[in-house]
């Protein structure tokens, strides 16, 4: 099993920022940056968000900059494996777009679009949903082995 971030950070209109992707996972698709643990180097979530945020985005953070909004499992994901995700929001917002990176280049997004913009099939259909209509810490379970992707909620 693999284990990631991914980094909601919005601007100072409410608008989020997503990264349209250059490399796999997710080529060609628009997703927040984040980026997979160093676990050899025993590097916590809220680290690699930090380091992460730095890398791709060029945000200088702390870790009590970063809340921890839910954690999502997807088993067997595309190009990918099974997957732990530890999704982060932003304390601050920002307030231009960063520089084009070695992931990809960058564009704020309302969350009025999110669901017309070219995103990941289960991003769009769950977990953006958690993202913008959380009311409390989440977890979800998806098995992307079917056809048809199952989601189960695990509150």
């Amino acid at each position: 099993m693999k284990f990631a971030t991914l980094l909601y950070i919005k601007n100072t209109r409410g608008e989020y920022l997503l990264i349209e992707r250059v490399k796999n996972p997710n080529k060609g698709y628009l997703s927040p940056p984040g980026g997979k643990l160093k676990i050899e180097d025993a590097e916590s979530a809220a680290k690699c968000a930090v380091r992460e945020a730095f890398e791709e985005c060029l945000i200088k953070s702390k870790p009590e900059d970063w809340k921890l909004l839910g954690i999502i499992t997807e088993k067997e994901y595309p190009n990918i494996g099974n997957i732990m995700i530890f999704c982060f929001e932003y304390q601050k917002k920002i307030k231009k777009l960063p520089p084009v990176s070695n992931e990809g280049k960058f564009k704020f997004i309302g969350k009025n679009y999110i669901k017309y913009a070219k995103i990941p099939a289960t991003d769009k259909l769950y977990i953006w949903n958690f993202v913008l209509r959380r009311k409390s810490f989440f977890s979800i379970y998806i098995d992307c082995t079917e056809k048809k992707i199952r989601c189960r909620i695990e509150q």
